[in-house]
């Protein structure tokens, strides 16, 4: 399996990020596209850190944005497609969630400070782009080495790291640590894109073979060197063990989204044929639960199941069947998955065969579960004039049955 591996012992901001995928071997005119995309311009020089050369970005622009609306609109505007849209996107709901924690207001509301420039969101749409065209299967990272000390912001000295990067850290489940300078080393920006991109933080790196690395140059000189080194490699299976065998335990493991937006003022009716529509348009999940919303309005949270090639076009669907205003995106969830087939079974009633195809679950080759088709099952029960729960369970039983042969 092909992986980047950050590893920011000595921080990350959002454009170490950018500039150490880029020195690793990122698709340059395609970062650059994304960057000039959202009103950037983009300088890339070599420059050592602590002897060691490393590419240093330089992003500049005079414009400002204010609210997450502006800034999704700019994105959604910019040269980014698919996996990296998604992914940026992600990124400044984090960072607009962030904020909303920190000073107690709607995520829609939300003023981003230190964050708001443009290069910032330029910093997010040349990373996501680099990661993309670096195509690799998944992200790993080390935890992060934050600094200590304070740092200078709108609102006087605040301790390290700054409020917004330890509400990303502390919400994200990201691990951290602090050190090595009394320095900020983590940028919200950087915290927002570690979470949207990276899959798994591990504490130590994996058994790998190493194919490149690549550094980023930070814009200040410290103590130690002011890099993010990332690594391309391909995992090695653990010893003794191949590659394809069986009892890998990552064969089990798939990649998910959640989307999740919450809703008033919507009937069942509309719900129920929203939930139609996502599952056929392939959805793995949908569930909708009731809610209290602001000023005591009863309301619905949809929250949607969903590969990352389907996550745009289910968000858009909630979007125009609902009226909300936003979808909220949970990127890179782990989900694991027993091994699935599908057997079809016959049923006798009244001198009748009827046919019912049933889901049969396995892990590792042991027998988990066994489920019939609803509406297989639903289809005998009217035609046969059985309760629909009987026929579910004879079904099931023929379909445990035929799971042992």
């Amino acid at each position: 399996m092909l992986a980047l591996l950050f590893d920011p012992n000595a921080g990350a901001a959002g454009d170490m990020i950018m500039a150490s995928l880029l020195d690793l071997g990122a698709d340059e005119k395609r970062v650059r596209k994304a960057v000039e995309s959202v009103g950037c311009s983009l300088e890339i020089a070599r420059e050592e850190k602590g002897h060691i050369a490393a590419t240093r970005v330089r992003v500049s622009s005079d414009r400002r944005y204010h609210s997450l609306e502006e800034a999704v609109s700019i994105l959604q505007g910019s040269s980014l497609e698919g996996e990296a849209l998604r992914r940026a996107l992600a990124a400044l709901d984090i960072l607009a969630e962030a904020e909303s924690r920190v000073h107690n207001i709607p995520k829609s509301r939300a003023h981003f400070h230190e964050v708001g420039a443009l290069d910032a969101l330029a910093d997010i749409a040349g990373s996501c782009e680099a990661a993309s065209s670096l195509e690799t299967e998944v992200i790993l990272s080390r935890p992060v080495s934050v600094g200590g000390g304070y740092v200078q912001s709108a609102h006087g000295l605040l301790p390290v790291p700054g409020p917004a990067a330890l509400e990303i850290l502390r919400a994200w489940d990201i691990p951290w640590m602090g050190g090595p300078v009394d320095d900020e080393l983590l940028t919200p920006t950087g915290a927002a894109l570690l979470a949207a991109i990276v899959d798994e933080f591990v504490p130590r790196f994996p058994l790998i073979e190493a194919e490149r690395v690549g550094y980023g140059a930070g814009s200040r000189d410290l103590a130690v060197p002011n890099l993010l080194r990332v690594l391309r490699a391909r995992l090695a299976p653990p010893a003794g063990r191949a590659a394809g065998d069986h009892d890998n335990p990552d064969q089990h493991k798939d990649r998910v989204v959640q989307l999740e937006s919450n809703v008033d003022d919507i009937t069942g009716e509309i719900l129920g044929h929203l939930i139609e529509q996502l599952m056929q348009a392939g959805a793995l999940d949908v569930t909708v639960s009731p809610a209290v919303m602001k000023k005591g309005r009863s309301g619905n949270i949809i929250r949607v199941i969903t590969s990352h090639e389907d996550m745009s076009n289910l968000a858009g669907m909630i979007v125009r069947e609902t009226g909300s205003l936003g979808v909220r995106v949970f990127p890179s969830l782990h989900r694991f998955v027993a091994e699935r087939e599908m057997k079809a079974v016959e049923l006798e009633i009244g001198g009748e065969t009827y046919k019912s195809a049933v889901k049969i679950s396995r892990m590792d080759g042991h027998l988990i579960n066994v489920k019939a088709e609803y509406e297989d099952c639903k289809g005998i029960a009217e035609r046969a004039g059985l309760p629909l729960r009987i026929v579910i369970r004879k079904v099931e039983e023929l379909g445990w049955r035929a799971a042992d042969l």
